[in-house]
């Protein structure tokens, strides 16, 4: 796992001194961790995650866009919402599932793999 610390900091317009700060660790602390030139300490992460104010699971998931299964309700009561649901499904339970999840209707499944 890659964790892109070093562009989060940025995108939040941070400098490393100004993260280091922030978190209470030295510029030469704080280096090493964007680097991953130390251990991931999840007492770390998860005050850089607040610095930047993000989620731990947004800081860990980065780019990808995670949302949490109790804010759907708030994604749907937007203009035009749009939620992607990812699910991977090992062996021959692929068509149960989607036939389950879109009712008895024909499925063409395309792409099947």
């Amino acid at each position: 796992m890659e964790l892109k610390i070093r562009e989060l900091r940025e995108y939040a317009d941070f400098s490393q001194e100004e993260m280091a700060e922030k978190m209470k660790i030295s510029q030469s602390a704080y280096a090493r961790f964007e680097l991953s030139k130390t251990k991931i300490d999840l007492n770390r992460l998860e005050s850089f995650a607040r610095q930047i104010n993000k989620s731990l699971i947004e800081v860990i998931t980065y780019p990808e866009t995670y949302i949490n299964v109790r804010d759907i309700g708030n994604e749907l009561n937007k203009h035009n919402p749009e939620i992607i649901v990812q699910i991977k499904v090992l062996g021959n339970k692929r068509c149960d599932i989607l036939q389950t999840i879109f009712g008895d209707k024909d499925l063409e499944i395309l792409n099947n793999y």
